[in-house]
């Protein structure tokens, strides 16, 4: 994409970084005019009548006596479109919903911080509250016509997000030794999957590259990795344009449903440091190769080399993944969403830190350090980062926790790569600033940092984020963090996964722990 006339170059000023930020911004918006216009981006079309995120919702759910049905949706979702096209436009359906239900329809990536609030694991979503914010009922994945017909009707219970009951004898894991005994339960040598079931359920079928990660530096498991390395690349990496696919069903028997084939920023950060890890711990070459075709493929598809910054996923299409390679390469591939995020793209910045370190690639180090520097300029201002900028140019959302944190790491990440490779550590911005922005987070009656702030939400902390706060935290000097107000004790008693829970959500901050955080 090349930049419209009058737009500046994200690095070309000097100037003082707010003013640049909102010069920039404005003149981003007139992206807008060029960018291209996709039929298939819901809800254009749609016979439900469908409204935006607003805290007055409830209000208006207790005026009208109507439940409130949100609907967490990604264009980028093949499951999603599926739904939408089978069960929520059927007229039926469609006809419920308008007639009983207020209807609210969410972009996950933007609005992520509600997602994972009503406990989101996947899409499609749907979640049903009443006046005073209580589920319904809720359930994940394309639903029938029928049977979503008849939970409108009825109103059920509330569904399990992983398909199973919960019971009152489940207990969260809340340490290493715990975390070990349920991975090593779920392991399955004869597909080489964690896919099996345990005392503490069944996990989903998503992928856990950060789980896998953390049983990389394990000595019992040293045997087993390279079959699950293997059989993940199998089951999600592209041979012919590099990148992972978001999902794998093995229990689907048709091959062309089983694989879910958008492909996300983040899933695909966490797969680079992976096997670049991989790499350095069992030496294997195709690993590398693997590596080297994930950081190809952020630069061929995902990344702007215009504006610096990265898109947040592309498009899932079947039938252009069914293919031959010569054929794909004559054909446009699917299109790419071009908001940004600053906890996505902190994470590809940083697993391209880790990746130059461990391959001495200066090259995408450099690369990696211009990113971030576009990065702090798009979204960074004197409170903290933003959690986002969209493809036309309109802030996304202030107070995200999560927005704050992985930008830290993948600065940490960059310094380290740069010290591995030219023997000297660079100079980095006085840590205790940067967890001096963290503080209005910290909420005294929760424990802990709140998701957000700035919101009519009630506080509440997502395991995942803890996580990665506590690995931003293990890197830092003991000094700064004693001088913050930060107590390293409130975050380890975050570090725990609940039933139903992926153990992804919490791998990256035991792995802190075992390192000595």
């Amino acid at each position: 994409m090349h930049d419209p006339p009058g737009i500046p170059h994200p690095l070309s000023s000097r100037c003082c970084r707010g003013a640049s930020i909102r010069g920039f911004l404005a003149g981003l918006a007139l992206l807008a005019l060029a960018l291209p216009v996709t039929a298939e981006d819901y809800p254009a079309g749609s016979s439900i009548d469908w409204k935006s995120w607003d805290s007055e919702l409830f209000e208006e759910s207790e005026a009208r006596e109507r439940p409130i049905f949100f609907y967490f949706h990604g264009q980028w979702c093949t499951w999603c479109r599926d739904f939408q096209d089978e069960s929520l436009e059927d007229p039926s359906v469609a006809d419920i919903i308008n007639e009983h239900y207020i209807p609210v329809l969410v972009d996950l990536d933007e609005r992520a911080d509600l997602f994972r609030r009503y406990g989101g694991r996947g899409l499609p979503f749907v979640v049903v509250v009443n006046p005073d914010n209580e589920i319904l009922t809720r359930f994940t994945g394309h639903m029938n016509r029928r049977d979503l017909e008849g939970i409108l009707q009825a109103q059920r219970d509330i569904f399990s997000v992983t398909g199973r009951e919960i019971t009152p004898d489940d207990a969260a894991i809340t340490g290493l030794d715990t975390f070990m005994e349920m991975l090593d339960e779920v392991y399955d040598a004869r597909t080489d999957r964690l896919s099996g079931s345990a005392t503490f359920g069944t996990l989903s079928k998503r992928p856990q590259p950060w789980t896998y990660r953390f049983l990389l530096a394990s000595d019992e498991w040293e045997d087993r990795m390279p079959g699950l390395l293997d059989q993940v690349a199998e089951d999600l990496y592209d041979e012919v344009e590099g990148g992972f696919f978001f999902f794998h069903d093995p229990d689907q028997r048709d091959p062309v449903l089983a694989l879910e084939t958008s492909k996300r920023l983040d899933q695909n950060a966490a797969f680079l440091w992976l096997f670049s890890e991989a790499y350095e711990h069992i030496g294997d070459e195709h690993y590398a190769e693997i590596a080297r075709g994930i950081r190809d493929y952020l630069r061929n598809h995902l990344w702007d080399s215009r504006q610096l910054r990265f898109g947040n996923s592309q498009y899932a299409d079947r039938d252009y993944y069914q293919l031959d390679a010569e054929t794909r390469t004559q054909t446009d591939p699917p299109q790419v969403d071009r908001n940004t995020y600053a906890d996505t793209s902190g994470q590809a910045i940083a697993a391209l830190a880790n990746m130059a370190r461990v391959m001495e690639d200066r090259e995408t180090l450099a690369w990696a350090g211009d990113a971030l520097e576009a990065l702090d300029r798009y979204l960074q201002t004197r409170h903290g980062y933003l959690h986002g900028i969209t493809a036309a140019g309109r802030p996304a959302m202030e107070g995200y926790l999560p927005a704050q944190i992985w930008p830290e790491i993948a600065r940490q990440e960059l310094a380290r790569a740069a010290e591995a490779l030219d023997g000297e550590r660079p100079d980095l911005p006085d840590p205790v600033t940067a967890l001096d922005r963290l503080e209005p987070f910290f909420d005294a009656d929760l424990g802990a940092h709140a998701e957000r702030i700035g919101t009519d939400l009630e506080p509440w902390s997502e395991t995942r984020t803890q996580a990665a706060l506590a690995w931003w935290l293990y890197r830092l000097p003991d000094a700064a963090i004693d001088e913050s107000h930060i107590e390293r004790e409130t975050i380890r008693k975050r570090l725990r996964i609940e039933p139903g829970a992926d153990p992804d959500d919490v791998a990256l901050g035991f792995d802190a722990l075992r390192r000595g955080f």
